[in-house]
């Protein structure tokens, strides 16, 4: 009888035992104009570490007034992935991207079993980690951000034309270089993804993109942000093949092409009696589909229809920049506009529209 009670409370113990939880706590000395709350925000692709959304957060609360806080929670998943810590200043509940300035968020990589403390202030109205324990891989990110918003700083209206190239060549090398030589493949991800221009980049140094490939696959097998860069490689491929062909590399599809020359005439014969068979069906498609495109584009203005022939043409922003003697700023704004007006999501597409509008 008295084995069976010892049974049940050790049952009863695991059960009522906490789940896994990860855990970030510290101090954060705050000003008078920022919010005593700290959130916390998941970010479940790369891509979304340039993202803010309120959908995101899943833990926040209140900073004490000596300063003191602390975030639990479990509902993350077992891997390790990026999570973004922030502030809110006033009324605004934005996240500031700005590197160079003013930003009130820090990026993280945890898992369950995440056990982060630090410190932070407020400087010149930006949150500042002054010390961070628990986490090699956060301090290497740490380090990283240090480093790019000091680099960044070096940029402004009033440098020349050829120093701002070279700040941003020294900027691309400087972050390839920390994403090969970081030990974790994650946090040189996270560098990877703050490249201005990876498919541009691609064209003249796709081995370094294939080696890390290479490196994330052999760290992370399977995980989900594997599966991530798996997916903006074959983006960065497609877009290669669409522009430009590189020395010693022949594109797939040019072999295809040569080994089935003759199946590919039998197709298009096949191809040819359907059409005619069809005829007047397929051209009311078309004839709908070519008003809307040309549609689309007319409703481009001058400036945009120019940057997206010259994109077409595999131009960097940079050249685009320089041909149309604009901002760099100015050409990211156009090709976002360009984007959205015709409903497109990166380069491969534009190129694609381009070429068939």
């Amino acid at each position: 009888m008295n084995f069976k009670k010892l049974v049940y409370l050790l049952l009863a113990i695991i059960v009522s035992f906490p789940a896994q939880a990860m855990e970030i706590k510290g101090t954060i000395s705050l000003q008078d104009d920022w919010q005593p709350v700290v959130y916390l925000a998941s970010l479940n692709s790369p891509d979304n570490l340039f993202v803010a959304s309120p959908e995101f957060v899943i833990a926040e609360t209140f900073i004490q007034p000596d300063g003191t806080f602390s975030i639990q929670t479990t509902s993350i998943p077992e891997d390790a992935r990026f999570y973004r810590l922030y502030l809110v200043r006033g009324n605004n509940s934005s996240v500031e991207f700005n590197t160079s300035a003013h930003r009130n968020f820090q990026h993280l990589l945890l898992d369950q079993h995440s056990e982060i403390e630090l410190d932070a202030t407020i400087e010149d109205n930006t949150f500042v980690i002054k010390r961070i324990e628990g986490s090699e891989d956060n301090n290497a990110i740490l380090t990283f951000d240090r480093e790019l918003a000091q680099r960044m700083l070096q940029f402004s209206n009033d440098i020349t034309e050829a120093k701002h190239d070279f700040l941003s060549q020294d900027l691309e090398n400087y972050i390839k270089n920390f994403a090969n030589s970081v030990p974790n493949s994650l946090v040189g991800l996270y560098a990877l993804y703050h490249l201005d221009e990876k498919d541009t980049d691609f064209l003249r140094n796709s081995e370094f993109y294939f080696g890390f490939q290479k490196r994330i696959n052999e760290q992370y097998p399977g995980a989900h942000y594997t599966q991530a860069y798996t997916e903006l490689l074959e983006k960065l491929i497609g877009f290669r093949d669409l522009v430009c062909e590189i020395p010693g590399v022949q594109p797939k599809w040019k072999d295809n092409l040569l080994i089935g020359q003759s199946v590919l005439i039998l197709i298009l014969v096949v191809l040819m009696i359907a059409l005619i068979a069809n005829s007047r069906k397929k051209m009311a498609l078309a004839e709908v589909e070519n008003n809307k495109s040309h549609s689309s584009f007319s409703n481009l203005t001058i400036k945009e229809q120019e940057i997206l022939k010259l994109l077409a043409e595999g131009k960097t922003n940079k050249e685009i920049a320089k041909e149309l003697y604009v901002e760099l700023s100015t050409v990211k704004t156009h090709i976002n506009s360009i984007y959205k007006q015709l409903q497109l999501s990166n380069r491969k597409e534009a190129v694609e529209y381009y070429r068939v509008k």
